[in-house]
């Protein structure tokens, strides 16, 4: 009998083991995934308190590791912030940069198509919030403030630069917006979508964000003159 209990005890013993292999903590994940699943929760973190109170340890909650294991691949605030712009934010610049050089139409298609991808991707809320947090707060981060116009801003500019000058160049286009198209096409549509974000709620006649979209693209090739009269 004894024999019988002891017997039964084991098997009880291996089945709770096994039942907590397969259930094991929340950070018992595939090392390759963590770097992502610190990088998503930067994202909200960031986005949700700003840069400066953000703290690493609400990074690592968040993502469901421990603080020891996120400092196994970033050794800091700064290192982990520019990695999520480079992940969540230059990766949509590379898109981008994709769409037009592998565009065959003419400039026109080209600007507006990369209007709406723009749109489509700067729409997401968590990228609204990291926009707002990069105007208000890296002003006191100068290396940080740098790496982010030269990583995002700048590419932006030049490659709304090229589109536009192979515009003027096929005559789609006019001179005289050369340098300012570029500067002020991505500061309209984020500025609009940051402003339906934030403060749609309190607008007396809001718009949907496709019209949106649609009405700052028809405002940049077409502007607000109406057409001279013939006669």
């Amino acid at each position: 009998m004894n024999a019988y209990i002891t017997d039964q005890s084991v098997t009880k013993d291996d089945a709770v083991q096994t039942s907590s292999q397969s259930h094991g903590p929340r950070w018992h994940r595939r090392p390759e995934a963590r770097p992502e699943e610190i990088l998503e929760a930067a994202l909200g973190v960031f986005g949700d308190v700003g840069f400066a109170r953000a703290r690493l340890e609400d990074v690592a909650k968040a993502a469901g590791v421990s603080k020891g294991t996120l400092y196994l691949y970033f050794d800091s605030k700064e290192t982990l912030f520019r990695e999520m712009v480079r992940t969540k934010i230059v990766a949509v610049v590379e898109e981008g940069e994709r769409l037009v050089a592998s565009h065959g139409g003419d400039a026109r298609a080209r600007l507006r198509e990369f209007m709406r991808l723009m749109w489509s991707k700067m729409r997401d809320p968590r990228l609204l919030r990291i926009s707002k947090l990069v105007q208000g707060e890296l002003g006191c981060f100068p290396e940080l403030a740098q790496f982010y116009y030269t990583e995002v801003i700048l590419r932006v500019r030049t490659l709304l630069e090229q589109l536009v000058a192979r515009g003027v160049a096929d005559g789609s286009f006019r001179p005289a917006q050369a340098r300012i198209a570029p500067r002020a096409i991505p500061a309209l549509m984020v500025m609009v979508l940051k402003l339906h974000h934030f403060f749609g709620a309190y607008d007396p006649a809001p718009l949907a964000e496709d019209d949106l979209c649609d009405g700052i693209i028809d405002l940049v090739f077409h502007g607000v003159t109406a057409p001279a009269d013939p006669a």
